[in-house]
């Protein structure tokens, strides 16, 4: 299994609802709001870095409220 960390930044006024949808996903193992430079992380795990890649190019990033994303791949 691979995992990685992925940080989001929202749309004003739209942290919770993108929060709530992506804990509804079965790549979420961890879903949290968060104070700082980012508004949402995401401990997401998938058989592989390209399953996780798919997770969050066509569900993720396309969600409503989602601005930008960075993208941390876990190691070790």
């Amino acid at each position: 299994m691979d995992e990685a960390l992925i940080l989001i930044n929202t749309e004003i006024g739209s942290m919770e609802k993108v929060n709530e949808e992506i804990k509804q996903m079965k790549e979420a193992q961890r879903v949290a709001m968060l104070t700082g430079p980012y508004d949402v992380m995401v401990l997401a795990r998938g058989e592989s870095v390209d399953e996780i890649s798919y997770t969050l190019m066509n569900k993720i990033r396309k969600m409503n409220g989602v601005k930008e994303t960075t993208t941390n791949v876990v190691f070790g």
